[in-house]
Order: C-alpha cells, then sequence, then structure tokens
C-alpha cells in the first residue's frame, strides 16, 4: 500500500520506544504512524498534517503531562482523540471528554485494541453512500428526486419502465428502492410483489412514492410488499431524512443477517452466495477467476495454549489483513472455524498467488499476544484454484481444498496450486 493513501495516526507519550512494535504491527494493518515525545512537536505535525486519529497516552509528553497537551491537542485534531490509560472513574472521564478526548482505552493494551477502533472509527467517518433505485414514469418527478438526493450524498439511478427493475437491482445492488404507485405498464404494489418473491432481494426496503393521499389505499400498497409510504412533493429534508432512516435501518439488519459476527466479513452461505454469483458472471462474460481459501495452522493448538479469547484475536488479525488487503468488502468470507474464503475477480491463479503470499508473509510477522504466554506468532496454509471452463462453484471450490491440502501436507506456512 502507498504510504501517502495510509491513514496517519499520532502517539503522544513521553518516551517513543515503547511505540516502537506498535508502529510496525499498524503498518501491515494499512496505517501509518508517528511518535511525538514532546509539546512543541505534536503541535506542530497538528498544524501542517492532521492526523486521521491522536493516540495520547495517560503520562502525557515529555515536557507536559496530559492535562495539558490533551485540550490543545483536540482544538487542532479533526478526528479522534483516543486516551490510553488505566482506570479512571466515570467522573475523570467525563472531565477527560469535556477537554476533546473522544475514545478511551486500557493499558496495557495490544496493537490489535486499537487497530479495531481505528478500524471502527473509519468505518463511521468513512460512511458507504446510500444507493437509491428511483422507478417513476415521470421524468421530471425523478430528476427532482434524484437532485435532493444527490444533494445529500447519496448515488440514485432512475428507470421509467418498471419492468426493468430485477435487472437494475442486480446490477445496481441499492440499498432502498423509491416506487412509483401508478404507472402505465403496471402498478407499483404489483412491481414490489414480483420482486418479494426473490428471497435474495427481501433486505432492500421499498419505499412507495406516490400522490395518493388516502390512508387505506397507502396501507393496502405496503401489504404488497412495500416498507413505507411518502407522499410526492414534500419538503427535501423530508425525503432525505425518511430514506437516510430507513435505508441504515436495513443496511444494518442486512450486515447482521449476511455477516459474521466476530470478523465481520461475509458468513458462509453468503460468500457462497457472491462465489456463484461471480463464477456465473466470469462464464458469460470471458473473465479470470480465482478462488482461494485459506487455514489458520494448529487453531486448535493455539486455542489449547493460550484460550479461545486469544484465537478469536488471532482470527480478527487475519479477517483485517485479507479484507484489507483484497479490497472488495464482499470478496472476503468466513467460510467456517479458522477458514476464509477469498474470491479474486479477473485475476489468474499466479497473480492471485501472489497477492495472496504477500499476505501470508505479513500475517507471521503479526505478533499475537498472550496474557499467559506472552508473545507469539501465527502462520496459514492457503489454496488456490483458477476457474476453468464449464466448471461450476462447487467444483471450484473443491480444487482449492485440494491445494490447501497439498500446502498444509507439505509443511504448512505456503500457498498450494491446483493442477
Amino acid at each position: 500500500m502507498n504510504s501517502s493513501a495510509m491513514p496517519m495516526v499520532y502517539f503522544v507519550a513521553p518516551n517513543a520506544e515503547h511505540f516502537d512494535d506498535i508502529q510496525s504491527q499498524l503498518s501491515l494493518f494499512g496505517f501509518d504512524c508517528q511518535v511525538f515525545t514532546r509539546n512543541s512537536a505534536i503541535l506542530a505535525a497538528m498544524h501542517t498534517q492532521p492526523p486521521f486519529a491522536v493516540v495520547v497516552d495517560e503520562l502525557g509528553l515529555s515536557d507536559a503531562n496530559s492535562k495539558k497537551c490533551v485540550p490543545l491537542i483536540s482544538r487542532l485534531s479533526k478526528g479522534p482523540v483516543i486516551f490510553l490509560s488505566n482506570a479512571h472513574s466515570i467522573a475523570e472521564q467525563i472531565d477527560l471528554m469535556r477537554n476533546g478526548v473522544t475514545d478511551f482505552l486500557p493499558k496495557p493494551f495490544n496493537p490489535q485494541q486499537l487497530i479495531d477502533r481505528l478500524d471502527s472509527l473509519q468505518e463511521q467517518a468513512r460512511p458507504d453512500p446510500f444507493r437509491v433505485l428511483i422507478v417513476d414514469d415521470s421524468e421530471a418527478v425523478a430528476r427532482w428526486t434524484c437532485g435532493v438526493l444527490s444533494d445529500a450524498g447519496m448515488l440514485s439511478k432512475h428507470i421509467q419502465n418498471p419492468l426493468e427493475v430485477i435487472l437494475l437491482i442486480e446490477r445496481m445492488k441499492p440499498d432502498i428502492i423509491l416506487m412509483d404507485v401508478y404507472m402505465p405498464e403496471c402498478s407499483g404494489d404489483e412491481i414490489a410483489k414480483i420482486i418479494r418473491q426473490n428471497k435474495q432481494y427481501d433486505s432492500i426496503p421499498i419505499v412507495f412514492l406516490s400522490t395518493e393521499t388516502h390512508r387505506g389505499k397507502q396501507l393496502m400498497a405496503r401489504s404488497m410488499g412495500g416498507d413505507d409510504f411518502l407522499v410526492k412533493n414534500m419538503e427535501p429534508e423530508e425525503l432525505v431524512a425518511s430514506i437516510t432512516i430507513t435505508a441504515e435501518r436495513y443496511r444494518q439488519l442486512r450486515r447482521w443477517m449476511t455477516r459474521d459476527s466476530l470478523t465481520a466479513l461475509l458468513n458462509h452461505t453468503n460468500i457462497i452466495e457472491e462465489l456463484t454469483r461471480e463464477v456465473a458472471r466470469a462464464h458469460k462474460e470471458c473473465r479470470q477467476l480465482s478462488y482461494a481459501m485459506v487455514d489458520i495452522d494448529h487453531f486448535k493448538l493455539i486455542n489449547d495454549r493460550h484460550g479461545h479469547m486469544v484465537g478469536d484475536r488471532v482470527i480478527k488479525s487475519l479477517s483485517r489483513l485479507l479484507r484489507g488487503g483484497m479490497g472488495k468488502p464482499n470478496s472476503v468470507g468466513r467460510y467456517g472455524g479458522e477458514e476464509f474464503a477469498v474470491i479474486l475477480s479477473d485475476q489468474t491463479m499466479m497473480r492471485a498467488a501472489q497477492k495472496l503470499d504477500e499476505l501470508r508473509q505479513s500475517f507471521s510477522q503479526l505478533t499475537q499476544i498472550s496474557t499467559d504466554s506472552g508473545e507469539f506468532h501465527s502462520t496459514v496454509s492457503i489454496g488456490v484454484a483458477q476457474l476453468q471452463d464449464g466448471q461450476t462453484a462447487q467444483q471450484l471450490i473443491d480444487a482449492a481444498d485440494r491445494a490447501l491440502y497439498q500446502a498444509k501436507a507439505a509443511g504448512r506456512n505456503q500457498v498450494g496450486l491446483a493442477t
């Protein structure tokens, strides 16, 4: 990753040496770091290059305690200010928050805790814009609606022919559908009923947008598969607020339904469904497609020796590396236990293997921390297969699984290629 594109994290502490290992660990996860030990240096840096986040040790700086430096840093910070400390009372935490602290982490802490918090803060800072599909035969109404949503930072697409809605859903993957009720080809409630026949679209809310004000007719339309009913010509702010509330709620519901609770990656069912779609697309469009199985070596031994909480942290550290390394959020899933599935679209087996081998090396460099046994390192074995003509998704999975078995049989901590 290009360091210029890496989010910057500033550490504020009286001693820089303690953060050497943390800096190297964060860099593997795509964060750039600088440590400051003097007040003038951190304030100058905040002026010239405001960071994504500032992490302040409760000991403060070599020439200023935390009570003095935190208010100054928070006034210059455009992002979160994370405070590392031993136990503080609620009153003390409130006082720190009033001075600009936004988050707290206990000491001693391991890099994974900080990475988890930074990931969460990044997601909050840069949420994906809502994608809105507008189905309306009126060009004028749709143009006004698109303009309002665009001004609010949403991505919108308009179709006049409701019979094209399924094709557009597949292409756009909208967060929400705005549907006119009365259209020449068919009614909005009829199209909503057709959409609801497809179980994969159950988590997409349908909001009817119409001039209809009769409450009984509104409820009738909603009973056909709609989730809300908005009257046309409402105030722009009300339209944006209504769509935002509904889309955000359903986005969270989709996340709970499709994502693994520990890693936030696609769960087993949904990564297989995603692979099936990618296989069909690759065959149809004559595209390259590779698929990989990634397995943590000797994971049972990690659980037995260090405990399941440490095992969970190892799983999370690998999932974070895979998610960051692949780029596409739906290209990585937790296949089960300590096994992960990776979809590499438009890539040959050799290029996919090279990319995954880099991730394998990065993972082996991560310092895992056990409270009982100290630090240790973990490794992974990987099997990679490339889609062949006429091959099904299950056959591709089987090929990658055989390659994974070969990697383990050859001594683990390596990449195996399907033959």
